[in-house]
């Protein structure tokens, strides 16, 4: 027997793997996409894969594993990659208008799985500290102590600072998923960008005493 001949079915075997694992992640996109988390079983996903439910439980224990299967790599790739910006931002407008930037190009770019997030709210706070959502936090706050330690922001608190641009970029990227036609991205980073750097400049600024005015 030659070596190729050999080698054939464990290649047949692998192809098979890959597409019945893709057949699984995008029939529960799509569940989760039309019902919400809530609504979805995993013997909905089965019936709409055409597999076998052994076939299913081969890949994914339940639907937790599965839900954050779909989601965890891509928040990951596009966490990495804000992060990248933050991190190389030589000032303050670059650190917020770039991070928000690269954050909206990434929801225009793979609306899909932005509103598989903002329609799974419920679930998405569930795992908010843990491996999903708590990535981006995770990585914003020690990005922002990063800032503040390179001297481009003051001492701030970091963990309200964290709260305030993710809330404002979590909201902002539910407008851009679900109308995309009606706003620009480079638009919405640099409203963002005005608003955080005006309020951060302000509050580093002395008080002003009414004997002072």
């Amino acid at each position: 027997m030659q070596p190729e001949q050999a080698a054939q079915p464990a290649g047949k075997r692998e192809r098979n793997k890959i597409a019945n694992r893709a057949a699984i992640l995008d029939a529960a996109r799509d569940c989760f996409l039309e019902n919400g988390y809530e609504g979805v079983t995993v013997r909905d996903v089965i019936r709409k894969t055409g597999l076998a439910a052994g076939t299913f439980y081969n890949y994914f224990p339940d639907k937790e594993s599965l839900f954050r299967e779909l989601v965890e790599n891509r928040i990951q790739v596009m966490t990495d990659r804000i992060s990248g910006v933050r991190r190389h931002a030589g000032d303050l407008e670059a650190f917020v208008h770039g991070a928000y930037l690269a954050a909206f190009e990434a929801v225009a770019e793979d609306p899909v799985l932005h509103t598989l997030l903002l329609r799974n709210e419920a679930v998405i706070r569930a795992l908010y500290d843990d491996s999903v959502m708590g990535i981006s936090v995770r990585s914003m706050k020690a990005d922002i102590a990063d800032a503040i330690e390179r001297g481009l922001m003051p001492q701030v608190n970091v963990d309200f600072l964290a709260a305030t641009f993710y809330g404002a970029g979590y909201e902002m990227s539910r407008l851009i998923a679900d109308h995309p036609e009606q706003h620009c991205v480079q638009d919405a980073a640099r409203f963002a960008a005005q608003v955080f750097l005006r309020g951060i400049q302000g509050a580093i600024s002395p008080p002003v005493h009414a004997a002072d005015q």
